[in-house]
């Protein structure tokens, strides 16, 4: 049951690309977060901070919970991470166009980090792998039950 309310959420999550949900507010959190506590460091690490931290604090989740061997809050940590992903693909991708509101009404991050590393013209490219890759994401949060009882075969399998 946990894969099948995972896959729904995820699928619900996917279908609202573009568009704020819950998970966009908590990831800004993180994300304002990231910034504030690096932001003694050069310019370049504080922009990138932001994506950092909303990226690393579902991902720590799910390593604490899998370690744990809570699977369904493994599984949402990782779903959460994909939608993550997502909200930073679509950061990335505005880029250049600068339509998505920012807090504070500040520097776009992406643009700044594109353009610090001369890949601003690829923002679109970019942010489309980085769907893609959550996509994937979304994909291992929904198998998670399977893969975790596949390695439990594979530990407990008696070679004759």
């Amino acid at each position: 049951i946990g894969s099948a309310v995972i896959a729904v959420a995820g699928l619900f999550l996917f279908s609202q690309r573009g568009k704020w949900t819950f998970f966009d507010g908590v990831n800004l959190i993180f994300h304002e977060a990231g910034h504030l506590i690096l932001g003694f460091m050069p310019e370049f690490i504080v922009a990138l901070a932001g994506t950092l931290l909303q990226l690393v604090i579902p991902g720590l989740l799910a390593f604490y919970f899998h370690r744990h061997e809570k699977r369904f809050a493994t599984q949402f940590c990782v779903m959460w991470l994909g939608q993550s992903l997502l909200n930073v693909s679509n950061y990335v991708a505005d880029a250049r166009a600068r339509v998505l509101p920012l807090v504070g009404g500040g520097e776009h991050d992406w643009t700044y980090l594109l353009g610090k590393i001369g890949l601003l013209q690829h923002d679109v490219s970019i942010g489309k792998v980085l769907n893609v890759v959550a996509l994937l994401i979304f994909a291992l949060a929904t198998a998670w039950p399977w893969i975790c009882q596949w390695r439990a075969n594979r530990r407990n399998a008696h070679w004759i």
